[in-house]
C-alpha cells in the first residue's frame, strides 16, 4: 500500500515534465494529385532517400528545423516514403502506369526538408530534391528541384504548406521531364 502512494507523485512529475518540455508534434498529411500534365507508358518509382538523417527510425520522419525551435515536428510516415508515394500518385494521375518492375525507373534523393518559423508571424517550408530517370542502368535524365514557400504562421496549416512545397517540386520534375521526353 505504501509503494502505491509513492508512485503517484512520481507519475505526476513525469507527466508534468513531458507536458512542459515541448513534446513532439506529428503531422498526418494527405497528398492529393493535381498536375495537369498528361503522359503515357509504364514506369517504376523506386524509393526516394531522405538524406538528412541517414539512421534512426524517428529521424526518417523528423523535419529539419532551426536550432531555436523547441518542438520536434514529425510526419506520420517516413519522409522518403511520403515523397515517393506523392511522386507515384502524380505519375498515375497524369496517365502513366506505375509497375513494381519496369525498364524506366524514377528515383531520387530529398536533400532538404525544412520547416522554420520566421519572426513572430510567418513560417516557411523549403524542400530540395533530386530526381533521376534511368533506363536499364543508363541515366537518362536528372533534375534538382527546389521550393521555398512562406505563409502566415498557423499551426493548423503547416501540413498544407508542406504539401504545397512537395507539389511544387514534383510539378517542376513533371514539366522538365516532359520537355526533355525522359519518360
Amino acid at each position: 500500500m505504501t509503494t502505491l502512494r509513492h508512485r503517484w507523485p512520481v507519475a505526476a512529475l513525469l507527466i508534468l515534465a513531458c507536458l512542459s518540455s515541448g513534446c513532439p508534434r506529428v503531422l498526418y498529411l494527405d497528398y492529393q494529385s493535381s498536375d495537369s500534365k498528361k503522359g503515357n507508358g509504364t514506369v517504376q518509382v523506386a524509393p526516394f532517400l531522405y538524406a538528412f538523417h541517414p539512421t534512426g527510425l524517428m529521424k526518417q520522419k523528423e523535419l529539419e528545423a532551426s536550432s531555436s525551435d523547441v518542438e520536434a515536428l514529425y510526419l506520420s510516415q517516413d519522409i522518403g516514403e511520403f515523397f515517393t508515394n506523392a511522386v507515384r500518385k502524380e505519375l498515375v494521375f497524369s496517365g502513366y502506369h506505375v509497375q513494381p518492375v519496369e525498364a524506366r525507373i524514377v528515383s531520387g534523393t530529398i536533400e532538404h526538408f525544412f520547416l522554420d518559423y520566421v519572426g513572430e508571424d510567418e513560417q516557411r517550408f523549403e524542400i530540395r530534391a533530386t530526381f533521376n530517370v534511368n533506363r536499364t542502368d543508363a541515366a537518362v535524365f536528372a533534375l534538382a528541384c527546389r521550393s521555398n514557400l512562406r505563409q502566415a504562421k498557423d499551426w493548423m496549416t503547416s501540413g498544407l504548406l508542406i504539401e504545397r512545397g512537395i507539389k511544387d517540386c514534383i510539378e517542376q520534375f513533371m514539366n522538365s521531364e516532359q520537355a526533355a521526353g525522359a519518360l
